[in-house]
């Protein structure tokens, strides 16, 4: 099973990097699912959730207000100003 390649950074950080099963990112116009082999994209983020799930079903969650996700082979990277953690992220 191939797996996507994660970066996830503000500005002045790196929030989250690794290997994921699949990407949620709430895209300018409506929440975007992003899943291993999909076709070369860059798309505006909006505000709303990013939730990164990895193999095993866990899910690390942020809520941004902006930025970009660029996806190509297997490769996604989210830019933003900021990412707030969730109250039920640890």
């Amino acid at each position: 099973m191939s797996a996507l390649e994660v970066t996830f950074v503000t500005s002045g950080r790196t929030v989250w990097s690794g290997q994921a099963a699949q990407v949620v990112v709430p895209a300018a116009d409506g929440s975007m699912g992003i899943l291993p082999q999909m076709q070369p994209t860059l798309a505006v983020l909006g505000d709303g959730q990013v939730r990164i799930i990895d193999a095993d079903g866990s899910v690390a969650e942020r809520t941004v207000h902006g930025g970009f996700v660029s996806v190509d082979s297997d490769r996604v990277t989210i830019g933003v100003d900021d990412a707030e953690l969730l109250e039920s992220d640890h």
